[in-house]
């Protein structure tokens, strides 16, 4: 069931990144709500489940937006395994903490697809592209955490995002 949830949460992020976000941009960036759920649940769930959420969002990512086909699955496969390690370092409850991965992990995510963007075009290499794209992305899914977070988190701990042994 939580697949499933999760699944219907990056489809209903798809649609508002596409749509509400796409007139709230900051300097002409939008944020990446899929990837600031990745990385949530990355963190309440460990590195396994936060890659297999990198996975699935970034799959429906590269479906629905359609351009460089599979460079959203292996960055945020990847940043989904890598906030996941922090499962167990970080204290959860605490809304500054979650804010801090986000921007980090944000910031790796985009680096990742900006090199990858690198291997297919060199034209597109600029180091204007870190500060103007990478950093402002970043601090936009570091102020969405305030609103979405918790949320998550209670869904991780008693709603339809939580584990359940069988």
């Amino acid at each position: 069931m939580r697949y499933l949830t999760l699944t219907v949460l990056f489809l209903s992020s798809l649609i508002l990144q596409s749509t509400v976000f796409s007139h709230l941009t900051v300097f002409g960036v939008k944020p990446d709500l899929v990837l600031v759920i990745i990385i949530f649940y990355a963190i309440l769930h460990g590195p396994k489940e936060g890659a297999l959420a990198g996975l699935i969002g970034g799959l429906l990512q590269d479906l629905a937006f359609g351009q460089n086909m599979g460079m959203n699955i292996l960055a945020k496969l990847i940043t989904g395994h890598l906030c996941g390690l922090l499962e167990r370092r970080i204290y959860k409850e605490n809304l500054l903490i979650p804010m801090f991965v986000v921007f980090i992990g944000t910031s790796a995510n985009e680096f990742m697809l900006y090199l990858f963007r690198l291997t297919v075009d060199i034209s597109t290499g600029s180091f204007s592209y870190i500060r103007g794209v990478i950093l402002i992305t970043a601090a936009y899914n570091s102020f969405l955490t305030i609103f979405i977070y918790k949320r998550i988190y209670a869904s991780s701990q008693k709603g339809l995002l939580r584990v359940t042994d069988m």
